[in-house]
């Protein structure tokens, strides 16, 4: 199958066979979306959901490589607000005290879903797509910082 996705900045991606299969797998348990919009405060990635590196152990790889940071991209479900979370960390230093703020703007903790969701990194959001018809998204990212899995600060939550 021949999946192919646009970027809002028109950059075009054929996914890999193994991306497809779990897009497919994953969207094949709902018959409906189950939202529209969800406003979701961190980039929670499982393993399955990497396109670009292919999996978090490649991501550390290449993150040592290139320590300003790497142009990876990600799929979830439905539709996300990552903008929103990064806009509010970014503005509010009292109650985000030790958000990486160097890193300009746009940047949110990532998540490694399949370790109890404990914090791995630090992302800078470049770009996402709206729902297709499979219910996914497409994101578009620069893996800032990675690091050991550690618990997500309560703020974050």
């Amino acid at each position: 199958m021949n999946y192919q996705v646009t970027f809002p900045d028109h950059q075009s991606l054929r996914l890999p066979p193994e991306t497809v299969t779990a897009i497919l797998a994953s969207s094949g348990q709902y018959d409906i979306p189950l939202w529209q919009y969800r406003a979701e405060r961190v980039l929670k990635l499982g393993s399955h959901q990497w396109i670009y590196p292919a999996n978090p152990a490649d991501a550390y790889s290449q993150c040592a490589a290139y320590p300003a940071g790497i142009v990876a991209t990600a799929w979830k479900l439905f539709n996300r607000g990552w903008l929103g979370a990064a806009e509010e960390y970014f503005a509010d230093s009292t109650r985000y005290p030790h958000h990486p703020r160097h890193y300009g703007q746009n940047v949110i903790p990532l998540v490694d879903e399949a370790n109890n969701s404990q914090q791995i990194g630090w992302v800078r959001i470049l770009q996402q797509t709206r729902t297709d018809e499979n219910y996914a998204v497409f994101v578009q990212f620069v893996l800032l910082e990675l690091f050991e899995a550690r618990l997500l600060p309560e703020e974050y939550a």
